[in-house]
């Protein structure tokens, strides 16, 4: 098994391969249910110390060098300081794969759904499939299994220095809608429809909304929500993971913030506005169908590491 691996200081090379990874925690036995979470002391660190793998296929990462071979960007011009890609896995690098970065885990542990993480395994850049369109799949930055006291979890991190939530779901219809005039076989319309009835619980058009939410949002909990289902998990947490850095705008930064407001306040039903840095904020009850078959708690929340050294 691999954590008995990693526990013992051993390589986990050939131990594990893409299509295991997904299913470690689903067989070693989680247990738990959800109960009051203990309260938490201010100062006091609560990380854990056993070494957990980030894992590429059968490659463990424990260098920046690694994630880059293994599980960079397609492009260098993305790999580059103060950037999201890069950012995100010193952030994960950050505790020696020993413990969660600490906005991360301290967002955990504020919200009563979550605990002090047991264990966890992650994969940078790991494709999460939401539907049975051909086509590439969802892909997240890191697709992170938590075992926690009260259970399992599927943590879905979407890394963000100031790059966009992709185009706005009325953008995405259209776009859609053009390569379905040009090739009658195209899926892209349908797919579009599919997560806006799962995600959004609405089937029609709404043009008010199509203009505001921002599609990537809706993959990305699709994403996470399948996952979870795939293991048997209850709860899927989608976690938009922040930089700020010297290459990053403040304007844009506040773009992001208000689209992902917009997003949560809609499938909170007008009970969320503000998403704060920090904080995790669920469980939505989405209607899930027609991507997934059993209910399971969507969570969103929003962490930020702030390493700018200059006025911005």
């Amino acid at each position: 098994m691999i954590l008995a691996h990693v526990a013992a200081g051993k390589s986990t090379r050939n131990v594990v391969g893409p299509a295991i990874l997904y299913r470690i925690f689903a067989n070693i036995g989680f247990h738990g249910t959800a109960r009051t979470m203990p309260p938490v002391t201010p100062g006091v660190s609560h990380r854990k110390n056993t070494a957990m793998p980030i894992i590429k296929a059968e490659h463990t990462i424990s260098s920046l060098h690694e994630w880059e071979i293994h599980a960079g960007p397609k492009s260098a011009r993305q790999w580059v300081d103060g950037r999201s890609a890069k950012e995100a896995a010193r952030a994960w690098l950050d505790g020696n794969g020993k413990s969660l970065p600490v906005e991360v885990e301290d967002a955990l542990r504020v919200n009563q759904n979550f605990g002090a993480t047991k264990n966890w395994i992650a994969e940078p850049e790991a494709k999460l499939k939401f539907d049975s369109f051909a086509g590439e799949p969802r892909n997240s930055d890191l697709a992170v299994h938590i075992e926690d006291k009260y259970g399992n979890c599927l943590l879905a991190v979407e890394a963000k220095a100031d790059e966009p939530f992709g185009e706005t779901v009325e953008k995405t219809i259209a776009a859609a809608q053009a390569r379905l005039n040009k090739n009658p076989r195209s899926n892209g319309l349908n797919r579009v429809r599919q997560l806006k009835e799962a995600i959004l619980g609405i089937e029609d058009e709404d043009r008010d909304l199509d203009a505001i939410i921002r599609y990537q949002l809706l993959t990305a909990c699709a994403g996470a929500l399948c996952e979870a289902e795939r293991n048997g998990y209850n709860r899927a947490l989608m976690l938009v993971h922040e930089f700020v850095t010297d290459k990053t705008d403040d304007v844009k930064h506040q773009r992001n913030g208000a689209d992902l407001n917009a997003f949560v306040m809609h499938i909170s039903q007008g009970k969320i506005s503000t998403v704060e840095s920090g904080f995790i904020y669920g469980p939505f009850k989405v209607p899930g169908l027609p991507i997934l078959k059993t209910n399971v708690n969507l969570f969103v929340g929003k962490v930020c590491r702030n390493i700018r050294t200059t006025d911005g």
